[in-house]
């Protein structure tokens, strides 16, 4: 599979397929994780019935593949039958994972929050065991909705349309890890500010520090890059909008944001890439048959570099970019991404064009500008 290292590509014809497109369709939730001891890619998602667009939310895949063989694949159904949302994941190292999930199948209740491990070289996966969160005052309970919106409201953010939607949203961002071992990642829900946690036992415990106080659609993405926080996130209804902001003290206050010219309400995505950010969003492209319709129009994927924001790569297709992953390995990017039913509306029904409905992957290679 050979590297895009263009300005603009049509990403269909250089990514290959890595799920069945016709029995798990177009998807949500794509993350990824690497095990650099084998080689070995991991993405977990949530697969759509044959036919239909969207995330199922009554299970999560895995599917997993040496780097360098993406064609090479093993899927299994980490969770199958309850009503579960966008799935995260991190690599344990030797072969093993941990995938973690919104349980929703309690409507009456309250959210929680799981996590399995998956070993790669046993092909076994573990039961699931909840999450807890270490709250101020020492006490360890269950990472629930509520849980969330009462530090909202402690730290004086709570809105009770945050009620509106009780979802403790663990997988809309890539979650890193520092130096010394800590995992960083974010939580976050529909219109309600993302909070930020950090975890020192691989997310059987997570802990909050720092909100980020600006309104989110579920997504947000950030890294700790040259000593400040960069951030990305996917704004409410009225801005419309990717907005980026940073902070340099450790989140106690941000910058005003700015926004990204022509982006989209997608999911964006920012990572710590040879010592800056790469940031991926969704953008409008009238120049290749971008249609407003088809997912609001999620078929272009712009990347930019560094603090500049220098653009990089301009990624489209008319079957549609939607919910991309990026991931850093050797100083080359990859990405994974899942297509639009929708657009496949406009093929005429043709089933083998339906096949293509699922979930791909490409290296992009080196995307570091040379001026930098």
């Amino acid at each position: 599979m050979e590297n895009v290292n263009l300005k603009t590509a049509e990403i269909l014809e250089r990514s290959v397929q890595i799920n069945d497109g016709f029995t798990q369709t177009s998807a949500d939730g794509v993350n990824m994780a690497f095990d650099s001891r084998f080689g070995i890619l991991f993405c977990v998602y949530m697969p759509g019935p044959h036919g239909h667009y969207g995330e199922s939310r009554g299970r999560i895949s895995l599917t997993y593949f040496p780097a360098s063989q993406p064609t090479n694949t093993k899927t299994i159904d980490v969770v199958s039958g309850r009503e579960v949302y966008v799935p995260n994941i991190i690599s344990l190292g030797d072969g093993k994972v941990r995938i973690l999930y919104e349980d929703n199948s309690r409507a009456d209740e309250d959210h929680l929050v799981y996590y399995q491990d998956f070993d790669y070289l046993s092909e076994q996966l573990t039961e699931a065991e909840p999450v807890m969160l270490r709250k101020d005052n020492g006490k360890t309970v269950p990472l629930t909705g509520s849980e969330q919106f009462a530090y909202l409201e402690e730290h004086g953010f709570y809105n009770h349309t945050y009620k509106a939607a009780e979802q403790v949203t663990i997988g809309s961002h890539t979650i890193s890890r520092g130096e010394d071992g800590t995992l960083y990642g974010a939580i976050t829900s529909y219109l309600a500010e993302p909070i930020l946690y950090r975890s020192v036992d691989n997310m059987q415990t997570v802990e909050f520090f720092a909100i980020c106080p600006y309104t989110a659609q579920y997504e947000m993405d950030y890294k700790w890059i040259g000593g400040k926080i960069h951030a990305v996130f996917r704004t409410d209804k009225a801005i419309d909008s990717i907005g980026y902001t940073c902070s340099e003290d450790d989140g106690k206050h941000w910058s005003e944001p700015t926004y990204f010219k022509d982006s989209i309400p997608c999911r964006p995505r920012l990572i710590s890439y040879c010592d800056s950010m790469l940031i991926s969003y969704n953008y409008f492209n009238d120049d290749t048959r971008n249609r407003p319709s088809i997912q609001q129009g999620r078929t272009a994927v712009r990347l930019v570099y560094g603090e500049k924001q220098t653009p990089v790569a301009d990624l489209y297709s008319h079957y549609g970019i939607v919910n991309v992953c990026l991931i850093d390995i050797l100083n080359d990017a990859y990405m994974a991404y899942s297509t639009s039913q929708l657009a496949l509306e406009f093929q005429n029904g043709n089933p083998m064009v339906r096949g293509k409905d699922a979930i791909r992957f490409v290296k992009l290679g080196d995307l570091t500008p040379k001026f930098e």
